[in-house]
């Protein structure tokens, strides 16, 4: 007597050919797109590399070429360079790799690879290493959402000097990060164990310094359309600095925090807290940095034995600044510049 099971046999057997032949169908599709959205990368790439050149710059991208099948899709190029005649600035580094997930192409992260030969105006020539340089980026309309650059092992060296000249500065960690969310900007930078030669600031000997800042901007997007490239950009900001510290070896450090802002003369207002950790240490820290002022080193010493003490125990003086000018209650004590 035949099996009854036959004819279920045989109609599995065709389903398990219709899946296989879908899954296959599949893979060719998204196989082609993958490879359609590679060559219309590497042709935006070569065109907005043209489109730099007609402007007078040479943004390079050596042996530009799509990677990362079949999950991701990103860009790969042997060496990276920019150089802009018209502003007498250059830079140029190794190899760069940049890609997205497939399935989260709004997030691209990217790694570029060391030394970096650095020219602008007003600096001496510099070649830079580092160990990992990396940065991430989540895209959004207009302007990315949120960008992180981090790094490690980083050295600073003047070109051409001398072998066994020491690095201008050396870092072990960095990193930078902006958010956004219309119209205001969050940025936060950290560094650790960053160590300067000695006689490039105030011509005296620097200690290790480790240092972190958090810094909330209400309009920050405005920043990003201004032309300026220094302080002056902040003028008409507002904001709150959540935390700024600097730390020394040995624990001790300064840190501040509270709201901001810059009115369209650069003077600053604002209401701050700063807090010393380990007063003595950061007196001794000041002293090798600023040997001439050694008076007011030690004035401001024996002042903050009389300052309030956070929860921790450390001296916390609010500081009041009223358009730059500098106040502890009614007592002066300076005024800041304009930005």
């Amino acid at each position: 007597m035949p099996s009854s099971s036959t004819p279920e046999t045989r109609k599995s057997g065709k389903l398990l050919k219709y899946l296989v032949g879908f899954v296959v169908l599949l893979g060719i599709i998204y196989t082609g797109g993958w490879f359609y959205l590679a060559n219309q990368l590497e042709s935006r790439v070569a065109t907005n590399l043209a489109a730099f050149k007609q402007k007078g710059i040479d943004a390079t991208c050596e042996n530009a070429g799509a990677s990362g099948y079949p999950i991701r899709l990103g860009l790969d190029c042997t060496k990276v360079g920019w150089v802009d005649q018209a502003k007498n600035l250059s830079v140029t580094a190794g190899s760069f790799n940049a890609a997205a997930q497939v399935y989260d192409p709004m997030q691209i992260v990217s790694r570029i690879e060391g030394p970096a030969a650095v020219d602008a105006p007003g600096m001496i020539p510099l070649d830079i290493t580092w160990k990992n340089l990396g940065s991430s980026v989540r895209l959004d309309k207009p302007l990315p959402k949120q960008l992180a650059v981090q790094g490690n092992d980083i050295v600073v060296n003047q070109r051409g000097a001398a072998a066994g000249t020491a690095p201008i500065a050396v870092m072990q960690d960095g990193k930078l990060s902006f958010s956004t969310a219309e119209p205001k900007m969050n940025i936060s930078w950290s560094f650790e164990k960053l160590k300067i030669a000695d006689n490039i600031v105030y011509k005296h000997p620097l200690p290790e310094l480790t240092g972190a800042a958090d810094i909330e901007l209400e309009n920050g997007f405005a920043l990003l359309g201004k032309p300026e490239r220094d302080a002056s950009i902040l003028r008409g900001q507002s904001g709150q600095l959540n935390n700024v510290d600097l730390g020394f070896t040995d624990g001790s450090g300064i840190a501040i925090s509270g709201p901001f802002s810059v009115d369209d003369e650069g003077r600053i207002s604002g209401d701050f807290n700063v807090t010393m950790r380990n007063p003595e240490g950061v007196a001794q820290a000041m002293r090798e940095i600023l040997p001439d002022e050694e008076s007011t080193i030690s004035s401001v010493l024996q002042a903050m034995a009389f300052v309030p003490k956070d929860a921790s125990g450390a001296p916390t003086l609010p500081i009041t600044v009223k358009n730059g000018k500098m106040s502890v209650g009614f007592i002066r004590i300076g005024r800041l510049p304009s930005l």
